[in-house]
């Protein structure tokens, strides 16, 4: 096991139809509760701490969350904004399948994704996703990085 460096990294959503103007209000904000930000409908949250992938899936899933899916441009740039110059566990894997990457929550890899060069299975088992100023990077699952978990706004309404 080793821990989170930039070492091996530098070498359909849609909004309820009853609440349209509520939902455009607050996909514009950026509001901050209980360690949560809000963002484009989801709560996300970043670790201060260091996990490996499965415990820090685990910490999310305990909370109702996740690992972060980041399904387009705008919440990669997003994630980029809030972890800073951390690499940061996301919900992304191709432990079932080596070379099939799937995100947790079921959505499609979005192209442009990762940096060039990756996934590159650099050290022959490296099944998880970190994500490292704007672009992926495969890296072993039982690193200990800090993580981004996110958790729909419809969870919360719903729950």
């Amino acid at each position: 096991t080793g821990t989170c460096s930039r070492k091996k990294m530098l070498s359909s959503f849609t909004h309820p139809p009853l609440v349209p103007n509520l939902y455009e209000f607050l996909s514009s904000l950026v509001v901050h509760t209980d360690g949560w930000i809000y963002y484009q409908s989801s709560f996300y949250f970043i670790s201060s701490e260091m996990k490996s992938w499965a415990e820090s899936r685990r910490y999310c899933t305990e909370r109702g969350a996740d690992l972060i899916s980041i399904n387009n441009r705008e919440e990669q740039d997003f994630v980029k904004s809030i972890s800073g110059n951390n690499a940061v566990w996301i919900g992304l894997t191709d432990s079932e399948l080596e070379g099939r990457w799937k995100w947790v929550d079921g959505s499609t890899l979005t192209p442009g994704f990762w940096s060039p060069g990756e996934p590159n299975s650099y050290t022959g088992n490296e099944d998880c996703a970190l994500s490292y100023i704007s672009y992926g990077y495969d890296y072993s699952c039982d690193s200990v990085c800090k993580w981004i978990c996110e958790m729909s706004i419809l969870h919360i309404v719903l729950h």
